[in-house]
């Protein structure tokens, strides 16, 4: 597509979830600990979604224990709507740990891979794969939470790892992330229907899911009429 990305002028009552971005048009490691699930992450968005409307649900545990299951069912009128799996991406600490065991006057770091890419493909990876389980044949909607406490991480790193752009939201298309958008997450991406970023950095400030992604175009419409999205705000990137 064609389309470059723009940010939706939106009202306050419309702040907790904006703008809105479709990847469907695009292209189709080492430090995977730094994701994972935070027992309190997971407590905050359960909080939020029930505040968009949602009745939400864990799973019972005999289905945890036989399968990986997504963190919670969304429901709606008493009806399932969606799957929902949260990831939380943790400080990077590896130039801190260098600092801590380096004496007076030595050179601390060096050159690595950075790893913020490979931690939102593997974070994108196994929630395709836990939502799968709990939803093979795709009926019901999926959802992907991904909560950032690494200030060195930001939504850009997210854009990028879906499209294989380097910065498609403003305008710069260059192909320098295909290994990650043409990798093992090709087709998954795509079986994640919303992917909510979350910046939190202070233990105690509000938690709002400022950007949201869509992953699936044959269901985005079906997002928007459920999460009250001004379909016509929706901006293709490709």
């Amino acid at each position: 597509m064609k389309h470059s990305a723009k940010r939706a002028e939106s009202s306050q009552d419309a702040d907790d979830m904006r703008p809105e971005y479709d990847f469907s048009g695009g292209v189709r490691g080492r430090h995977a600990h730094l994701f994972g699930e935070v027992a309190e992450d997971e407590t905050r968005v359960s909080e939020y979604l029930a505040s968009r409307g949602f009745e939400v649900r864990g799973f019972e545990k005999q289905a945890v224990r036989l399968a990986k299951t997504p963190d919670f069912q969304l429901l709606r009128d008493g009806r399932l709507a969606a799957y929902c799996e949260v990831k939380s991406f943790t400080k990077d600490c590896w130039l801190d740990e260098q600092l801590a065991q380096t004496g007076p006057g030595e050179l601390a770091g060096g050159l690595r891979i950075d790893p913020i890419y490979n931690r939102i493909s593997n974070a994108v990876h196994t929630a395709a794969q836990q939502l799968r389980s709990a939803n093979s044949a795709h009926e019901f909607l999926n959802f992907l939470v991904l909560v950032n406490h690494d200030k060195a991480a930001k939504r850009e790193d997210l854009v990028s790892v879906l499209t294989g752009k380097w910065d498609p939201l403003h305008g710069m298309h260059d192909a320098t992330h295909a290994q990650y958008s043409n990798g093992r997450i090709r087709e998954e991406k795509r079986e994640i229907d919303l992917y909510l970023w979350v910046d939190s950095f202070a233990e105690h400030e509000p938690f709002k899911c400022r950007l949201v992604f869509f992953g699936n175009d044959k269901t985005r419409d079906r997002v928007c009429n459920m999460l009250e999205i001004d379909p016509t705000v929706v901006k293709i990137v490709g």
